[in-house]
């Protein structure tokens, strides 16, 4: 075998194994992304269904039932948008006569026990079930839970529509 035929040969076989190790280096990232921080908001499984399921806690469809008078925003550390509205709520001050509680499916980022002073909101981590019992899916999602039990559901990238969900719910900003 000529000396050319051989180097295109060697070429050719590093450029699979190259392939291969990229391949298999994206995979280690996501598994340590999962491992560290949870999986990303909107990955295929388990969905919010089987979440509440596996846990042992049925889906609720009424909020007030598990959640007390007041604005609840289900945020995550690996959504944009959430971040962009915890960035807006850094910016402005909420005039809501009612409690705001910041409930992160995950570990919040260090700006949000910040943002959570500021507004007097307060901070909750790990709320992966009771988003998922919640059915509080795609984040940023925020439930306000009127005085009489009146509750409203919305998306809510903005800080606009986060006012929005409250007033829809009775509450007063």
């Amino acid at each position: 075998m000529s000396t050319a035929a051989l180097a295109i040969v060697l070429l050719a076989a590093l450029a699979g194994i190259a392939l291969v190790v990229n391949h298999c280096q994206a995979r280690l990232a996501l598994v340590e992304l999962s491992l560290n921080e949870g999986l990303p908001p909107g990955y295929p499984t388990p969905d919010s269904a089987s979440l509440a399921t596996a846990a042992g806690n049925p889906r609720v469809e009424n909020p007030s039932a598990l959640l007390p008078f007041g604005v609840h925003v289900f945020l995550s550390r690996n959504c944009h948008a959430c971040q962009r509205l915890i960035d807006e709520l850094d910016q402005v001050q909420l005039d809501l006569h009612a409690p705001v509680h910041l409930r992160y499916v995950d570990r919040p980022r260090p700006i949000a026990a910040s943002v959570a002073d500021r507004q007097g909101a307060t901070l909750h981590d790990q709320q992966n079930e009771l988003a998922a019992q919640l059915l509080a899916d795609p984040l940023p999602f925020t439930i306000g839970v009127g005085n009489h039990g009146l509750a409203s559901r919305a998306v809510t990238p903005t800080v606009a529509h986060v006012l929005v969900a409250a007033r829809d719910a009775g509450i007063a900003a």
